[in-house]
């Protein structure tokens, strides 16, 4: 290790600054170094050893490192050698010696080229090329031969494929890479699934507050939020939703390195992948580029099942520029990324006809309802007579509407409604219910009085999204580096339903509304050479990731214009079209809520987020020792709306239903319509949001990491990398009082936090046992061989927007939802909904000291109890591998990789009744509270394995030709799916096995072939300009993903023998599941399943017992290199995603007492898409 000039020699003054402040940071540094030893060799004495990593591990979420050894020709080690390392790129230049034996190793190198110089006395010069990448070590050793006047050059273009310094599982892409490989939506972390170990998992975010297109992946059995992501050194990963914050096109990308075993010491917070995104710098040289990628309809596939094609206008445009502001010393990069999107969308719904809109249901009567029971298309022989409201009788049918304010309480003696002699004319319906129909489109489908699909529907979704990237790297002397990025992303995304925007309704998007997020990141990096073994880099990290949602017609209020009482209650978050849920024949869905259209609308997110970081290296002998610490500081705030908050309303046909008829019908037929509730203004159900005015939904939190390791060359062969990480992780608070709740289990009682008695972080104690050793082996078995072998352990807190997996700002008093229910099924939730409307929630009575009684019916997760009880969930991770170099440019590797996740979150009903006889709420563990909806914890009660064979064969660029193949053969076991409910929280065990993302084989190819066709290839070299143009410089690229089926669980919906509330219930298994050719129309055998025969128990098929279908995804590039002149190139790209239109099936409905059991419905991927670019780079 040494200092590094701005220049090719070491300047002989240095400013008196540098010079003061080096004198005391080196006083400081070398007394730390001797005081080292007393301090932190005791606690890892204490802990059995200090486990860490290897001499890569020496600045490495910012840098590379150079080592080597120096021998003379007799293989003997040549002490005291200069080394010269100078960046190519930036101009420059690092110096160091060798130790006693030989060893050289500079750190703190940012990616890019090197040239290493070493001189010796009596030795000729020697000189060679490296390439250096973040978080690896670059081998130059060095053979000199004797003798002055000779110089002996060996260039190395690239550091060499055999791994001999280090023990992590990683695979690192560089910029030229990644530019090269088709990537869909240029969204480069879809080439994690390309690597060992990763799975795709079956569950993704919505684009309305992930439009930055972060995937949800399971990496060596790991939970998606277990990855962490890094940017430039600094912490990228969103705790809300566990993906990226900001997310950089590949042409701000110098490299990207993805680590999933075996982490440096200095990484924490992470169980399953590592991703460390590293910026381009300006260099010395002015160079940039300009893009534009196009998609449209006319050449994508369509649905193999909808047989749809929907309108599609892609644009992704933008450029990079980097150089000099002043050659040598400052540097710039900048770069942008724009997207335009439009995407066109069509529907066949229902919407009411002229007559509905006046009371006319008549045109919905359905069967006859015969005497006894059955029914008949024509009046009955002996039909089932019923009065009507104007006195006559008349037979029953199918739809028909009666009165709910007349007859009984539980929908017995009631009279069929009439008007002018016809029934199922409603004589008054209301006028505000009716006005509010006039926000909705008229019919405009099929034959004139059709009452249902009589609507067709065409619209469009916008999405927009500008991107920018800003870097400068400043050498402000020959001791100090200083770096700086700021990115910012700016996405909107825009979607009527398919009644317009204010109406809102159905959609083909997954999504209706608008959402508006900006993403913004800064990082900050200052590098201190005290002296040739002692450095110090400082960091800062910041990012913002704000997200809002807002129904359309947000700032409008269509109930309370309709006349409609306190759904529009006069605040924002309250205004729009409430969500309408119109049941039955004639029923359809409008306004904006999750189940109409997946509008989690009003949200709003923001997540701020700070970190520092200061790392130092010492490099004494054939050690090198680093040690540092990185503090966070973390604020989340979020209003949240799994329910509108206007109100999301029912209307279910049986509160306009008979009763009599319906007990005689018994299941063939049933009275009443939804849209006959609707039109009486009679809810059957109705939920919301609120926000306790004066309460601040916001939680910070702090955490504390500090790490040692040591490297240590023990001999030319063996690379022994030891050290120790502690994480201290300080109780999420609220950020004032009020700010969040939780549930005392003992007293029934809801504590505010920072209320009363109640401490801001409810009493919830620190986490101080949070020791992750670290241990790699590297050793050379013989020239072109490696053992490599390592363990540790690592610590992973995040937990989907949790610290501690809960999140008490979503709970009461902060955030509530209201449920109103009706007394039965055909009575109204609220029969003075026209007059009143619904009731607002009584206010939470909280005490002086805090607490109040959590009322019955309201919902709640609380923290652990006790309250020291908790553990953060870790991962014990380990692997073994040997690689061999086949040649210099072709290496095989085969590895086992293994963990086991311990004290994984799982949010569980602490609530549930215990199986048995009898009622349910007596055998509830709060009834004592009565307290009968659902009372969760944030419970350390899981746990996961991991095993895998992971195989490698790795090619670099020769010949035109670079590659990597990877296979794994693993198997991941789980209880419960990502955290979410066990199916019984008294037999946690019951649902151990595979889990949801277990993909027993995964195939992957990454290739990059440069066809050997043209002006300096094999074939046609020697062709004319024109015929280059069209035969020469072509280039085959692609990723191509094979994978056996997913684990998937079978369910049964109806289990009358239980007398639980189990979350979900399989069946018991009495017969062969399995088929002779398994097919969209049947993937499995439902008859070899049943409801259990025992009572109060699960059913005996087992959790991930059947597999579905495969996939197979080809996506391959063709692009060719126009030289226009010396330096500058135009690429054409064509590029096909799913490139061979194979149709990867879906899972297939698992519940298999239903009537389309075992049938897939959609396809797993979409179909073909086709790309066209153009990339200009100078």
């Amino acid at each position: 290790m040494g200092r590094f000039v701005a220049a090719a020699t070491v300047p002989e003054w240095q400013p008196a600054v540098d010079r003061a402040l080096q004198v005391k940071l080196n006083v400081v540094g070398e007394v730390f170094i001797m005081h080292f030893p007393k301090v932190i060799i005791p606690v890892v004495a204490w802990m059995f050893l200090v486990l860490a990593f290897s001499p890569a591990g020496l600045g490495q979420a910012v840098f590379g490192n150079i080592t080597g050894t120096v021998t003379d020709p007799t293989g003997a080690a040549v002490p005291n050698a200069e080394i010269a390392i100078t960046d190519l790129d930036r101009g420059i230049t690092y110096t160091t010696t060798t130790t006693s034996v030989g060893n050289f190793t500079q750190t703190h190198l940012l990616a890019g080229h090197y040239r290493v110089k070493v001189t010796a006395p009596d030795f000729s010069e020697y000189s060679t090329i490296a390439d250096v990448q973040v978080d690896a070590t670059t081998r130059a050793d060095a053979q000199l031969r004797v003798g002055k006047a000779e110089t002996s050059v060996t260039v190395s273009t690239e550091g060499p494929l055999l791994k001999t310094d280090r023990a992590d599982v990683s695979n690192t892409l560089m910029a030229n890479e990644v530019e090269q490989l088709p990537i869909l939506n240029r969204n480069v972390t879809t080439l994690i699934l390309a690597l060992p170990g990763s799975q795709l998992n079956g569950f993704q975010h919505a684009s309305s507050e992930n439009p930055q297109g972060g995937l949800q992946i399971n990496v060596n059995g790991q939970y998606f939020y277990s990855n962490g992501f890094e940017l430039d050194g600094t912490e990228n990963h969103s705790n809300i939703l566990g993906i990226a914050v900001i997310n950089p096109n590949p042409d701000a990308l110098q490299e990207f390195k993805v680590t999933t075993s075996n982490y440096d010491a200095e990484f924490g917070n992470v169980s399953g992948a590592l991703l460390q995104g590293t910026t381009k710098s300006g260099t010395n040289q002015l160079h940039g580029s300009l893009f534009e990628y196009v998609r449209n309809d006319k050449f994508n596939a369509a649905d193999p099942f909808t047989h749809l094609k929907p309108p599609l206008r892609w644009n992704q445009f933008g450029g990079s520029l980097g150089g000099p502001l002043r050659k040598n010393k400052l540097f710039g990069f900048f770069d942008y990324q724009g997207t335009r999107r439009r995407t066109g969308g069509a529907l066949i719904t229902t919407v009411p006809t002229a007559a509905e809109r006046t009371g006319d249901l008549s045109a919905l009567l359905g069967d006859y309802i015969c005497a006894n029971g059955t029914t008949s298309p024509g009046p009955c022989a002996n039909p089932e007579n019923v009065t009507t409201t104007e006195g006559a009788v008349v037979p029953a049918r199918a739809g028909m509407v009666f009165d709910p304010a007349q007859g009984n309480a539980d929908g017995t003696g009631r009279p069929a409604i009439s008007s002018g002699g016809q029934v199922n004319v409603l004589p008054a319906p209301s006028a505000s219910m009716i006005k509010l129909l006039g926000f909705l489109p008229v019919p405009n489908f099929g034959a004139p009085g059709d009452v249902a699909n009589n609507f067709a529907a065409a619209f469009s979704e916008k999405f927009d999204s500008d991107q920018y990237d800003g870097r400068i790297d400043y050498n402000f002397s020959e001791v100090h580096h200083f770096f700086g990025r700021y990115s910012i992303a700016d996405f909107t995304k825009e979607s009527p339903g398919a009644y317009g925007e204010a109406a809102g309704g159905p959609t083909t998007f997954h999504f209706a509304g608008r959402s508006l997020t900006r993403n913004q990141s800064l990082a900050l990096g200052w590098t201190y050479s005290l002296n040739p073994t002692l450095i110090t880099d400082v960091r800062f990290g910041t990012f913002r990731y704000r997200v809002r949602v807002r129904p359309g017609g947000f700032g409008l209020n269509p109930a309370s214009d309709a006349g409609l009482i306190g759904l529009n209650r006069g605040t924002s978050d309250t205004s729009s079209m409430p969500a309408f849920y119109v049941t039955g024949d004639g029923g359809f869905n409008f306004g904006y809520g999750l189940v109409v259209n997946q509008c989690n609308c009003p949200l709003s997110e923001t997540e701020n987020h700070f970190q520092w970081v200061n790392n130092w290296t010492k490099q004494t002998g054939n050690h090198t020792i680093k040690w540092g610490v990185d503090i966070r500081r973390a604020q989340t705030t979020r209003i949240d709306s799994g329910n509108h908050r206007s109100g999301e309303l029912t209307f279910a046909d049986s509160v306009t239903g008979s009763a009599d008829v319906d007990t005689i019908a018994a299941g063939s037929a049933t009275t009443g319509l939804g849209l006959a509730t609707y039109l009486l203004g009679q809810p059957s159900f109705i939920a919301r949001n609120f926000t306790t005015p004066g309460f601040y939904p916001s939680i910070r939190q702090t955490r504390l990491y500090f790490f040692g390791q040591d490297s240590w060359r023990a001999t030319s062969k063996l690379s022994i990398d030891y050290g120790l990480r502690y994480e201290n992780y300080l109780p999420q608070t609220g950020a004032k009082p009020g700010s969040g709740g939780s549930f005392d289990p003992t007293t029934g009682d809801v504590l505010v936090a920072g209320v009363g008695s109640v401490p801001p972080n409810f009493g919830v104690k620190p986490y101080n046992a949070g020791f992750a050793p670290r241990l790699g082996l590297a050793y050379r078995l013989r020239l072109g061989t490696a053992l490599r072998a390592g363990y540790g352990r690592s610590f992973n807190a995040a937990g989907e927007g949790a610290v501690f997996g809960q999140n008490p700002e979503l709970d009461p008093p902060v955030q509530f939802p209201q449920f109103l229910s009706a007394a039965n099924i055909y009575s109204s939730a609220v029969p003075t909904f026209l007059t009143t409307g619904p009731p607002l929630p009584p206010p939470f009575p909280i005490g002086s000291n805090g607490r109040f009684p959590l009322p019955d019916g309201v919902g709640v997760y609380f923290y652990f109890y006790p309250l020291d009880s908790y553990r953060i969930p870790l991962a014990d991770f380990w692997n073994l591998s040997v690689q061999h170099e086949i040649r210099s440019d072709l290496t095989a590797e085969i590895a086992y990789v293994g963990n086991v996740g311990r004290h994984l979150f799982v949010n569980r009903n602490t609530n549930q009744a215990v199986p048995g006889p009898g009622d349910l709420g007596p055998r509830r563990p709060f009834n004592k509270f009565g307290l009968s909806q659902g009372v969760y914890d944030v419970c350390n009660c899981d746990n996961s394995s991991y095993h895998s064979l992971q195989a490698k064969l790795q090619k670099r660029t020769s010949h035109g030709l670079d590659f990597l193949l990877t296979y794994t053969w693993s198997k991941v076991m789980t209880n419960s799916e990502g955290g979410y409910n066990f199916s019984d929280n008294y037999n946690i065990r019951g649902d151990h096995g595979p889990a949801s993302w277990d993909h027993t084989h995964a195939l992957t190819l990454l290739h990059t072939w440069d066809l050997p066709f043209g002006k300096g290839r094999r074939w046609a070299a020697k062709t004319s300009k024109v015929a280059e143009a069209f035969v020469g410089g072509w280039r085959f690229s692609g990723v191509t993903t094979l994978l056996s089926g997913a684990a998937f669980t079978p369910f049964v919906s109806n289990a009358p023998l239980l007398n639980t509330d189990f979350n979900s219930v399989r069946p018991d298994i009495i017969g062969n599941p399995h088929v002779p050719n398994p097919n969209r129309d049947l993937w499995f055998n439902p008859a070899a399943y049943t409801s259990p025969q025992q009572p109060f128990r699960n059913g005996t098929a087992s959790k991930g017992s059947l597999r579905g279908p495969p996939q197979y995804l080809f996506s391959l590039s063709l692009s060719k290199d126009f030289v226009i002149t010396e330096g500058k190139t135009l690429e054409f790209r064509w590029e096909n995603f799913n490139a061979f239109n194979h149709t990867n099936l879906g899972l297939p409905n698992s519940t298999v007492d239903v009537s389309d059991a075992a049938r897939i419905t959609s396809a797993a991927t979409d179909m073909r898409q086709m790309q066209w670019g153009l990339h200009f780079r100078f």
